[in-house]
């Protein structure tokens, strides 16, 4: 048995009622002006959903764990409107208790199968500042990667949401999307009083009611997307730890299970410096005057709501990726999930770069080298994703997250550190707050990029299937011709191997080039520490019959694969010298004494004979 919710309904009294109008008035007079400034290219981010912008949202949970049974009130202060029916989303499980409206209830339904609420009002809006109050209650319906989960560990219960891609309305009463941002949000999580409810911006109270219920009120005053939208309860342990960068001095904020204190402290401080190194290369964390706060839930993996990452391992780089997700996820959402990799790329390629941060080159190589072998898994989708109804492509590890992020490390090796992270500088700056999509990101990188280096990134990487292939042909004078299968924004790390001696060197894949050897190798390796997507070649040996250089003056290098016996002939086709090799390959054949001119060098093999054009000079 359950019993009757306690909560008290959203005050819509004349006091409250005065605040919030006067709140929503500003929150709206500063959304149209930044509109204006989208519109003059001076701010980021498409703040209209349908002709709907959200510009408030008061959002009051009540649970008590292990029981997952909800009770919810929502407010959202919205403009735009100018059609007597609305539609929302609300999934199944849940029934609504209360619809109100400033412009009046007709009717409404709750089409549960679609997730769908319907709501017809008795005045036709005009587009003027409103609101829409729903109450409901009953079990969400878990989805995705889990929506909404409770959890037993060590010490007690916890219980979390989880909304991306498609999971808000299974608790949460919206206008789910990636079109609109809501301005500004006040959120009270209601729980039993051993119990701590966190979600999204800085805590303003917290008290226990008469009743014997907890309230933790929590004000969030930046844009955020619904799906970041998020709350959990558990028996947490709060730890606090004061960070000091160049940019300004905020609190990171620990909730986790009393269990894992130690563990939670200890990571806490080698995480630290990671905070600072990213800052200095993407700009500062732009929610810093909430804090950041990181959430222990029963979830292996981590997610990036809004100022209070939720996370299940305690990994350096599981919260590294989280933490970059404040900027790319964020604070720049992508405005697709067509899109994904604008979040997910960026991220999983700043997680992994804590190994460079701390200083370990050992672990950031290991890193590079293992993320490569997992986007190879994956030869047939592009890292954009063409069907968005597919979960689990729109979140592939091998696609989304490993390919897209070498192929920023393949942009940032190319480029260089100020032309890379400045393009991504600039990025955040223009989107900032908004969404973007990657059209979007290459008009702003190709400035600092270069229009023929994005266009390569963005069609090759991003937009293409596929992975970089090099067709190779051996040239003279000991050169090696490279012809890409298409242009990429690649540098491929190569070394050879001659008799006495190594050598190292890159080869540029935007263009066909060359690799000039001048010497006869051994062998050539491409990437030999497999740390780009370079497809398939990887390693060349000189064919049957290798020789260098050609002309030549003192004498050839010989390298022969199948062969052991050559016999060389003047053009009248006579023989002038025959010799057997039997030192290993590759060989210095002296041919000082040879008149110059030209030759007929034939090699015999079990495969049969070749024969090659040569000329001596004096």
């Amino acid at each position: 048995m359950r019993t009757r919710s306690v909560m008290d309904p959203i005050d819509k009294g004349p006091s409250s009622l005065i605040f919030s109008q006067r709140y929503a008035k500003a929150a709206y007079l500063w959304k149209v002006a930044a509109g204006w400034k989208i519109l003059l290219g001076v701010g980021g981010g498409l703040l209209w959903a349908g002709g709907v912008d959200v510009v408030w949202g008061q959002l009051r949970v009540q649970v008590a764990p292990p029981d997952s049974y909800l009770r919810a009130q929502v407010v959202w202060h919205l403009t735009g409107q100018t059609e007597p029916l609305m539609q929302w989303d609300l999934g199944a499980g849940l029934r609504l208790t209360q619809v109100e409206s400033s412009w009046g209830i007709d009717t409404f339904w709750h089409d549960t199968l679609a997730r769908k609420v319907w709501l017809r009002f008795r005045s036709v809006p005009q587009g003027e500042l409103g609101w829409v109050q729903v109450g409901y209650e009953g079990t969400p319906r878990s989805s995705g990667f889990g929506s909404y989960e409770v959890r037993a560990h060590a010490t007690g219960w916890c219980l979390w949401t989880l909304s991306q891609p498609y999971g808000a309305p299974d608790w949460l009463f919206c206008r789910d999307g990636l079109a609109d941002k809501v301005d500004s949000l006040d959120f009270t999580v209601v729980s039993p009083p051993s119990y701590l409810g966190v979600a999204n911006g800085r805590l303003v109270a917290d008290s226990v009611s008469a009743e014997g219920w907890r309230y933790r009120h929590f004000r969030h005053r930046y844009p955020i997307a619904v799906y970041l939208i998020a709350f959990a309860v558990s028996n947490y342990v709060v730890q606090e730890i004061p960070v000091e960068t160049p940019y300004h001095r905020f609190t990171l904020r620990n909730y986790v299970y009393p269990q894992d204190t130690a563990t939670a402290r200890r990571l806490s401080e080698q995480f630290l410096p990671y905070l600072r190194w990213i800052e200095a290369r993407i700009g500062p964390y732009p929610f810093a005057a909430e804090d950041y706060q990181q959430v222990q839930i029963g979830w292996l993996g981590g997610m990036e709501h809004q100022t209070v990452t939720f996370f299940g391992s305690y990994s350096l780089e599981l919260w590294a990726h989280e933490l970059a997700h404040q900027w790319f996820g964020d604070w720049v959402t992508c405005g697709s999930w067509q899109d994904i990799w604008l979040n997910e790329a960026f991220a999983t390629y700043l997680g992994g770069a804590v190994y460079e941060a701390l200083e370990r080159p050992d672990l950031w190589h290991l890193w590079r080298h293992l993320t490569v072998k997992a986007a190879w898994r994956d030869t047939a989708h592009a890292i954009w994703v063409e069907d968005t109804t597919d979960v689990w492509r729109i979140f592939s590890y091998w696609t989304t997250y490993a390919k897209g992020a070498m192929a920023l490390d393949a942009a940032r090796r190319y480029l260089g550190e100020e032309s890379f992270w400045g393009g991504l500088q600039a990025y955040l700056r223009r989107y900032g707050s908004g969404f973007a999509r990657t059209a979007d990101f290459a008009t702003v990188v190709q400035a600092y990029w270069g229009v023929e280096a994005t266009e390569a990134f963005v069609e090759g990487w991003i937009y293409t299937p596929g992975y970089p292939k090099v067709s190779l042909e051996w040239g003279r004078g000991g050169t090696l011709l490279c012809q890409p299968n298409r242009p990429w924004l690649l540098r491929v790390p190569w070394r050879a191997v001659f008799p006495d001696d190594t050598a190292w060197g890159e080869v540029d894949l935007l263009h066909p080039s060359t690799i000039g050897l001048g010497l006869p190798v051994a062998r050539l390796e491409l990437d030999p520490d497999t740390l780009t997507l370079l497809w398939a070649v990887r390693e060349i040996v000189p064919s049957s019959a290798s020789i260098w250089p050609n002309p030549f003056t003192e004498g050839l290098w010989v390298n022969l694969a199948d062969g052991k016996e050559v016999r060389l002939y003047d053009m009248s086709g006579r023989e002038v010298t025959r010799t057997i090799f039997t030192e290993p390959f590759p060989v210095f054949w002296d041919l000082a004494w040879l008149t110059p001119g030209p030759y007929l060098l034939q090699v015999d093999s079990p495969h049969g004979s070749k024969t090659h054009f040569l000329v001596k000079v004096p």
